[in-house]
């Protein structure tokens, strides 16, 4: 639980707060047609769908965040990115191998937008990180990208800035 002391940055003492956002599904999903959707496979942490006769693929993981001054609990984005051909079969073929874990990064492409973001988070590039199995993906951002949500992952966030992000999503 938050809230022993007051926040440096706006002196109220913030508790409660919901430390993991994000879509269902990739946005190339949500934009999708029924006939688009009804070719293509959508569960929680795998999609797959075809877009004027091409695949796309994508793995669901979080972009983890340190929160500088809170508990140790990272602030996370679920997000949606797209896999190579290639790389989705190999992580399709290791999905539950116990050392998936020691696969080496994925690149792909973010697929998620993120409201508070300016500009748009879709199309960051990023290298997805297999995890033990039952643990999504660990997604890093370019870190030589110019983009607020790389400053915030290389950097990590304050308490505040959970709570603007609590009350900009959940309308408090």
């Amino acid at each position: 639980m938050w809230g022993k002391s007051r926040c440096a940055t706006c002196g109220k003492k913030h508790t409660g707060f919901v430390m993991v956002f994000g879509p269902d599904s990739p946005l190339t999903w949500a934009q999708a047609t029924d006939d688009e959707r009804a070719e293509g496979e959508l569960s929680a942490d795998l999609c797959a769908i075809s877009i004027d006769g091409e695949m796309h693929y994508y793995v669901r993981g979080h972009i983890e965040i340190l929160v500088t001054d809170g508990d140790g609990t990272p602030f996370s984005w679920t997000v949606w990115v797209s896999l190579s051909a290639s790389n989705w079969a190999v992580m399709i073929d290791h999905w539950q191998d116990p050392k998936r874990d020691q696969l080496e990064p994925m690149f792909g492409w973010l697929n998620s937008a993120l409201p508070p973001y300016e500009p748009s988070t879709i199309s960051l590039a990023t290298n997805v990180h297999q995890r033990a199995v039952g643990v999504v993906p660990l997604i890093e951002l370019d870190p030589s990208l110019d983009h607020p949500l790389v400053r915030e992952q290389l950097h990590g966030i304050s308490l505040h800035r959970v709570a603007e992000i609590n009350a900009q999503l959940l309308g408090e």
